[in-house]
C-alpha cells in the first residue's frame, strides 16, 4: 500500500464523522402549525367562551437536545407558523401560556417533532394556550 492510499483510508472515517448533519437550518424540510387561545376570566377561573387563532404570537424551536430556543417566529392573522430549511432530526415547538398559578405566571406547552425526511413537510397539532382576562 503506497502511502497515498494509507492516507486515503485514515482520512476518510475522519471524514464521514465530520458530516454528520445534525438537527438544525441547512435542509429542506418545514415543520408547521397553529396557535390556539383559550380565553379564560379572571373572575371565574372558567372559560369565557372567546377562542380564536392567535395572531402575533411567538412560537420557539429547540434544535435536537439543546437547553435554549434556537429560533423564533410569530404567528400570522389567522395563527400559523411555520419553520423552513431544516434537516432531518428531533425537535421542540414551543409557546408560553398565561398561567395565574405559576409562579412566573407563565408556561410552556411544547410539542416534540421528528423531522425523518429530506424535503418533508411536518403538520403539528395545534399548540393551545391560556389568556387570562378581566
Amino acid at each position: 500500500m503506497t502511502c497515498k492510499h494509507f492516507l486515503a483510508f485514515a482520512v476518510m472515517p475522519l471524514l464521514m464523522f465530520a458530516c454528520k448533519k445534525e438537527e438544525g437550518v441547512g435542509g429542506k424540510s418545514t415543520i408547521t402549525g397553529k396557535v390556539y387561545v383559550v380565553e379564560y376570566s379572571n373572575n371565574t377561573g372558567q372559560p369565557n367562551g372567546s377562542e380564536y387563532y392567535a395572531p402575533d404570537e411567538k412560537v420557539y424551536i429547540r434544535y435536537g437536545d439543546n437547553n435554549f430556543h434556537d429560533d423564533d417566529v410569530d404567528t400570522g392573522p389567522d395563527g400559523l407558523y411555520k419553520f423552513d430549511w431544516l434537516r432531518k432530526g428531533n425537535y421542540t415547538i414551543f409557546v408560553y401560556s398565561e398561567c395565574p398559578t405559576c409562579e412566573s405566571g407563565t408556561t410552556s406547552i411544547e410539542k416534540a417533532v421528528q423531522v425523518n425526511d429530506n424535503k418533508e413537510v411536518v403538520e403539528v397539532n395545534d399548540i393551545v394556550i391560556e389568556n387570562w382576562v378581566n
